[in-house]
Parts: structure tokens; C-alpha cells; sequence
């Protein structure tokens, strides 16, 4: 068989891998929850406006970072506004966003919940639900010492490089 007809086939036969090997995961990435101890007591908590903001701006990170990764199309939440509101916080509902992600269509339901022990320390932790089971697929916490954009986005990048998605990282 002439060398050029053997590449050709080699070429066609790796257009056939399995659909299963681009498998997409649907992700309902929800808004991030957030606590702040020095709001403990308080009738209603008055957050810090930038607090607020780094909330967004996380939640939209771990959004583009699963997107760009490829394994992830996340899903678009916005039709679902008054029931995310209704049911928030996340991390107190044991998993009652997995329904509002399982009929935005998603595999999986991503939550995060940031606990600002003081303006110095900050745990961010991120869960992630399988929707057709509700169960806990993914569960990590990272500490954060300081309080500034930087370094709350620099929280979320360390778990989604290091935790979330450690297994394309390790192959």
C-alpha cells in the first residue's frame, strides 16, 4: 500500500474515536454563599460591597476556567434567578440546587461558600453534586490570608487546578 494511502487511513481511522472520548460534563455553576463572622448577631448583615463583588468575580472564574478546560460547557442559570434566590444559601440546604441544575440540564451542580473568619483569613470551598443522584462528586476547601482580589481568585484557581480537576492534571 503507497506510503500517502496508509497516512490517509491512519488519519480517518483516528476521526472515529468513540463520542464517549469528547463527553462534555454539564455544570450548573451557582452563585457563591457567603458568611462573615464579623456580621454574627446582626439582625441584617451589612457585607462589605467588595466582599460582594469577589463573590461574583470568583464564581465567574471557576465558570471560565471550566469552560476553557473543555471537559465543561457550563450551563446558562439565568432563567432559574427567583428559584437560586429562593433556595440560597447553597450551603445550608443540603443539595437543594441539584434539582434547579438538573432541570437546567446539567451533570453536575457547583456550589462555593466563603467563610471570612476575619479581613485576614477566608476559607473558600467549592461542592460539586451529581444531579441524577444529588450525591457529593467533589468536596475541597482552601485557606486564603488576606483579603483582596487577587488573592480570592487565586483561592478558586488553586482549587480547580489542584482539586477539582486534579485528574486531567495528573495524567
Amino acid at each position: 500500500m503507497p506510503l500517502l494511502k496508509r497516512a490517509f487511513l491512519v488519519f480517518f481511522a483516528s476521526l472515529s474515536i468513540t463520542p464517549a472520548a469528547y463527553a462534555v460534563t454539564k455544570a450548573a455553576v451557582f452563585p457563591f454563599d457567603l458568611h462573615d463572622a464579623e456580621q454574627d448577631g446582626q439582625l441584617i448583615p451589612q457585607y462589605n460591597p467588595d466582599d460582594l463583588r469577589r463573590l461574583k468575580l470568583i464564581a465567574d472564574e471557576l465558570r471560565s476556567l471550566m469552560q476553557k478546560d473543555g471537559k465543561y460547557q457550563v450551563v446558562d442559570l439565568s432563567s432559574k434567578e427567583k428559584e437560586i434566590e429562593t433556595a440560597a444559601p447553597f450551603n445550608q440546604c443540603n443539595g437543594c440546587e441539584v434539582p434547579i441544575a438538573k432541570e437546567a440540564g446539567a451533570d453536575i451542580a457547583v456550589t462555593g461558600y466563603v467563610d471570612k473568619v476575619s479581613g485576614a483569613l477566608i476559607n473558600l470551598a467549592i461542592v460539586a453534586r451529581d444531579t441524577k443522584t444529588g450525591e457529593l462528586t467533589k468536596t475541597m476547601s482552601a485557606s486564603i490570608n488576606g483579603n483582596s482580589d487577587d488573592l480570592w481568585l487565586h483561592g478558586v484557581r488553586y482549587l480547580w487546578r489542584n482539586r477539582f480537576n486534579v485528574e486531567a492534571t495528573s495524567k
